[in-house]
């Protein structure tokens, strides 16, 4: 096989892995009381080391790409990898924590061999991404407006019914109503991808020159937005808000280049938001009611999380609990059956930092900082800075970009897509 084919070869796994990414198809190896700490084999990360392992013998990537890379950049890699997997070694369940070190580590693989890509590539796997994202938008959306859900072990979606205890719903004097899931776990995490596809179907939006390809990104983008909001994921909609601010204030010239394509744009998104927030008003007043009876309880229950991850990052402050031990540390030394058998209790504390500082300690964190200061830079210098602004948003008010076992491959896939 000439170097070609490989490189043909691993281009088609790595838009199948851009496609699987964002679902949770998986094999359960060993199942857990709780989902945080199940050992499952992932389509993505088994579609990640396929892409990588046929994209060696092509010949198009090194040991220079790593080199090449900013020394402060680089050695913020090492030494994050290398901290978190002493801390993993050291851990009470080294079996969980090497586990999830190595889709960490995997996930940083796959960012240093996608950066190396060309550029229109680059494009191609962000585009096969969105459409992805775009087909749980759908499902999302038929979920809400229907109040009803279906289970697929291959597609990694659960069954979800408003009358069931757990369902994560909004309650209002007309009943309950089943926030949307789409194919996630949680409607937050469902909210925070569509805010990410929002913004980067805009920004696809920006650089197209075919009707047809404007009329594409114009339609999924107005998908997206009402997929988010019908998540009712505040830290969700805040970071859409956010994006589109950061959005107009650098692709401002646009209102002089195109200013009939960026008033329809505002039009539409005004008249898709309006209509939503127009037949379910009462369910967004219920979501910013703190009086609630559910939003009092998710409040609460927020500020315990933090205060168990606060506790652990004070009793573990160097080398952390381990990648993923966090809740299992909670839920092994609570003592009590009773509050065993209650093991919806035992969630991540609510931030990315904070749960990232008490599972892999001081040093981890602060090397986690400096990749995404770097992502940073490089997401102003390439005028992406509206898809950072939504990750930073989302990770100030939610856990599922450092929890869940591919969440680092999905900011890192973003991230190299800056690059």
């Amino acid at each position: 096989m000439n170097k070609k084919y490989w490189l043909r070869l691993s281009l088609a796994l790595f838009s199948l892995m851009a496609l699987v990414l964002p679902w949770q198809t998986k094999l359960i190896v060993q199942p857990a009381a709780g989902n945080y700490w199940e050992i499952a084999i992932y389509a993505g990360s088994v579609l990640i080391w396929l892409s990588l392992l046929t994209l060696i013998p092509s010949g198009a990537v090194n040991i220079d790409i790593f080199k090449k890379q900013p020394f402060f950049w680089r050695w913020a890699t090492v030494i994050l990898l290398g901290v978190s997997f002493i801390s993993a070694v050291l851990s009470e369940n080294k079996f969980l924590a090497i586990y999830l070190w190595l889709l960490l580590f995997s996930a940083f693989v796959m960012f240093y061999f996608l950066i190396s890509l060309e550029k229109k590539w680059k494009r191609r796997l962000l585009q096969i991404f969105l459409f992805s994202l775009a087909i749980q938008a759908v499902i999302g959306l038929v979920q809400f407006t229907t109040q009803t859900s279906f289970a697929s072990t291959l597609l990694g979606m659960a069954y979800h019914n408003a009358g069931d205890l757990g369902a994560t719903v909004i309650e209002t004097a007309n009943g309950r109503w089943l926030r949307a899931y789409g194919a996630s776990g949680h409607p937050n995490v469902f909210g925070g991808m569509m805010a990410v596809g929002a913004l980067g179907s805009l920004l696809f939006l920006t650089i197209s020159e075919k009707r047809r390809e404007r009329i594409y990104f114009v339609s999924i983008y107005l998908l997206f937005l009402a997929a988010t909001l019908v998540s009712f994921s505040r830290a969700a909609i805040l970071a859409l808000l956010t994006g589109l601010v950061v959005f107009a204030f650098q692709y401002r010239s646009n209102f002089r280049s195109a200013p009939r394509r960026t008033v329809s744009v505002i039009i539409l998104s005004l008249l898709v938001g309006g209509l939503i927030f127009f037949f379910y008003q009462p369910l967004f007043i219920a979501r910013t009611q703190i009086s609630n009876r559910l939003e009092t309880i998710s409040i609460d229950e927020r500020q315990v999380y933090d205060y168990r991850g606060w506790q652990n990052f004070k009793q573990h402050p160097i080398l952390g609990t381990g990648l993923g031990l966090s809740t299992w540390l909670d839920y092994s030394h609570s003592g009590s059956a009773a509050a065993k058998a209650a093991v919806w209790n035992f969630q991540p504390a609510h931030n990315y930092w904070l749960l990232a500082a008490a599972e892999g300690g001081i040093i981890f964190v602060a090397c986690l900082a400096a990749i995404w200061a770097y992502a940073y830079q490089k997401s102003r210098q390439h005028r992406l800075l509206p898809i950072f602004a939504v990750l930073f948003i989302l990770t100030l008010f939610d856990h599922w970009l450092f929890s869940l076992p591919l969440s680092s491959a999905f900011a890192l896939f973003i991230f190299a897509l800056m690059w």
